[in-house]
């Protein structure tokens, strides 16, 4: 979410989209990267002192929670990186620890905007995730590493695609641990 071309130079102690920074920088196209002196509510978002990143409309595009604040299905924890897109949806977070959520744990604690990610639907429906220990769901065990893609939901739930973590088989065809599997809707093997 840095300004990965097109930065304008740094200001000192600016006011932008009504956001006083300490330090902030504006690409061409007005998406802001800045440091908050101390913790503050935008655009309905409690952020943290330090990092905040503005979409060209004001509203934040990348910040920590400064606090807990429920985001419809479950509450994000004080120092969540979120991400959101410029209506304002939370699409990403990366927790400070393992957190539930719609009842799969999610693996956190590596922090900040580099962390381990979370993904979600625009209803809040968890998307994709990471987990620590294998997770099973609609009835396979599926696991994660940090080096190949999470667990990927349907936006009812249902098991999308996992990495394997058990030998098993699915609509007749044999699987071992490891393997990627895909499914669809309706649970079934994806062509």
């Amino acid at each position: 979410m840095a300004c990965l071309s097109g930065c304008y130079g740094w200001q000192d102690d600016v006011t932008l989209y009504g956001v006083a920074f300490q330090k902030a920088s504006v690409d061409e196209h007005g998406f802001v990267i800045g440091r908050i002196a101390g913790d503050m509510i935008v655009s309905g978002r409690p952020c943290a002192k330090g990092w905040l990143h503005l979409h060209p409309n004001g509203i934040p595009a990348g910040f920590t929670a400064a606090k807990d604040f429920t985001l419809g299905r479950f509450t994000i924890p004080a120092g969540t990186w979120v991400f959101q897109n410029p209506d304002g949806v939370i699409t990403v977070c990366a927790f400070p620890r393992d957190v539930e959520i719609q009842g799969h744990l999610c693996r956190g604690g590596m922090g900040g905007s580099e962390g381990v990610q979370a993904a979600f639907y625009p209803s809040g429906a968890l998307k994709q995730f990471f987990v620590r220990e294998p997770d099973r769901i609609d009835g396979i065990l599926c696991e994660t590493k940090l080096v190949k893609p999470g667990i990927e939901l349907y936006e009812d739930g249902h098991l999308r695609s996992a990495i394997l973590a058990e030998d098993c088989t699915v609509d007749g065809h044999p699987f071992h641990k490891g393997d990627p599997i895909r499914l669809t809707p309706t649970g079934h093997l994806a062509t």
